[in-house]
């Protein structure tokens, strides 16, 4: 029983120094039992407020400020379009009458076209007839003296027959 009792004793014995050294290689975590400190850092952080209020506050300030600077450009570009959409709407209505003004004016230069056609055709038509007339009295002289002429001839010769 004695060797039992010595065989138990060395195998709690090797346990306990194998739970030793391994609890002195590992590395156990760091207790922060330092009040002060902790008191320390809160007053710092209470100190560090009013610095952080102040860049909070120019921030805002900064912000209010391009805040405003969009709302005055966005009315300025609301103005111009407003002025942009007055111009569209005059320019649409000029346009209009312009067209209009452009239809009537086709209308004119188209009867102009018509009335030149016709007086040229009308011309033409007086020239045809007065060419047709002088053509008609040329031919009609022509065929008198050619008529007179072959009378005297054949008048002629019936007296020298005679």
């Amino acid at each position: 029983m004695k060797r039992r009792v010595t065989g138990v004793l060395l195998k709690l014995l090797g346990s306990s120094l194998l739970m030793l050294g391994l609890t002195l290689t590992w590395p156990a975590p760091e207790a922060k039992a330092n009040y002060l400190n902790d008191i320390y850092n809160g007053i710092q952080s209470f100190s560090e407020l009013p610095g952080e209020v102040t860049k909070l506050q120019e921030s805002y300030q900064k912000t209010a400020e391009e805040l405003q600077q969009t709302k005055e450009d966005l009315g300025e570009a609301k103005d111009q379009l407003t002025d942009s959409l007055q111009q569209m709407q005059t320019y649409q209505s000029q346009n209009a009458a312009l067209q209009e003004q452009n239809r009537q004016l086709s209308q004119v230069v188209d009867e102009l076209k018509n009335d030149r056609t016709a007086r040229e055709n009308y011309f033409n038509r007086i020239k045809v007839t007065v060419i047709a007339g002088i053509a008609l009295l040329l031919g009609y002289f022509l065929l008198i003296r050619v008529l007179r002429f072959t009378m005297r001839h054949r008048s002629r010769r019936s007296d020298r027959l005679r």
